[in-house]
């Protein structure tokens, strides 16, 4: 029998955390909830009854809201069984982490999930943003520059090399970014109009096994505050750098970068076309969520699904994107069906 998780907490909490959780990794069957005390008349060991029965001498996992509680002190009697780990005082980075594991995560691997859960519950200040940019701009979540270092964009190559710096490639002064000789070789290129956030930060690295992020977007490198955020939603050991898009460029031809495995984010499909023009070679190109908060009116978009609305300059774009990536794809996380976007971009014609 696979695998289960139960979530059962006080109130509606549990059908909540599994919307959320559900929507940063997709449906999970395996999720059974128990919101409790909800009605007058629930009887919360009649439902653990039920649901222990139906699952007897399966692998399951149990979350709880507080360790003093009822539901909690009801579910202990359960924890004793083979098979059954219990964890108390959950939050959803401990979900994200069980439910990201799979099948064959064992309780040493649960323990260390809950270690690293803990530590998601900070204050954050944002009062001291350039330092806290300035310390954190070449690494995650305030690690020091290692080998795995993503390259900075460097100086203008125009302005002549840099002897303290690490050489990027040779270009004329009438060179612009865009026309670096390329060596890239990218492990994928996604569209998506929120940049890091949980989609990309506990799905779509995992399942690409990426060691860094390029975030290639002109407003979010020249707003610090949102620079910092976008850092911080990194996980750790992951490496991020959040440039303009032609300083995005500029590091993705850097030969270092060819020895990585590099996510780039684009918030638009304009951006994204740009990315790819100019560089080597991209394993996955993916559009994922786009259109939703740039102020443009809908009527004068085509919607394509409730996450992907496009005015014609972008789908302009977009179609010039698939003549140098025809393969490229519409999924929002690993789990949903892969769609070619040549065949839905077909259908508006």
């Amino acid at each position: 029998m696979m695998r289960q998780i139960l979530i059962a907490t006080h109130g509606k909490m549990a059908s909540g955390i599994r919307y959320t959780l559900e929507l940063v990794v997709g449906k999970m069957d395996e999720i059974t909830t128990i919101d409790a005390y909800v009605n007058p008349e629930d009887d919360v060991e009649k439902m653990l009854e039920e649901y222990f029965s139906v699952h007897e001498g399966a692998r399951i996992i149990a979350f709880t809201d507080l360790r003093g509680g009822s539901v909690n002190q009801k579910l202990m009697k359960y924890a004793a069984r083979p098979g059954v780990t219990l964890i108390t005082g959950m939050n959803l980075p401990v979900l994200l982490q069980v439910a990201l594991a799979g099948e064959g995560a064992t309780d040493e691997d649960i323990d260390g999930f809950v270690q690293a859960a803990r530590e998601e519950l900070q204050v954050i200040s944002v009062k001291p943003v350039e330092k806290a940019v300035v310390a954190g701009e070449n690494s995650a979540a305030g690690q020091g520059p290692s080998a795995g270092q993503l390259p900075s964009a460097g100086p203008d190559p125009s302005a002549g090399p840099d002897p303290s710096a690490g050489q990027l490639p040779s270009a004329g002064p009438n060179q612009s970014a865009g026309q670096l000789p390329s060596s890239a070789q990218i492990t994928a290129l996604r569209v998506d109009d929120r940049l890091i956030h949980g989609q990309v930060a506990m799905t779509w690295t995992k399942q690409l096994r990426v060691d860094g992020i390029v975030v290639a977007n002109d407003d979010a490198a020249g707003d610090p505050t949102q620079k910092m955020a976008l850092q911080m939603a990194v996980p750790a050991g992951i490496r991020v750098l959040v440039k303009p898009v032609q300083e995005a460029i500029r590091a993705l031809n850097y030969p270092k970068a060819s020895q990585m495995r590099i996510l780039v984010l684009t918030r638009t499909v304009r951006d994204a076309l740009e990315v790819r023009r100019n560089v080597g070679e991209i394993g996955f190109v993916n559009v994922g969520n786009v259109g939703r908060f740039d102020g443009i009116d809908i009527s004068r978009k085509k919607v394509l699904t409730p996450t992907i609305m496009l005015t014609q300059e972008e789908i302009e774009s977009l179609e010039e994107l698939l003549e140098l990536s025809p393969d490229a794809c519409m999924q929002q996380v690993p789990g949903d069906e892969q769609k070619l976007m040549r065949d839905v971009i077909g259908k508006l014609k």
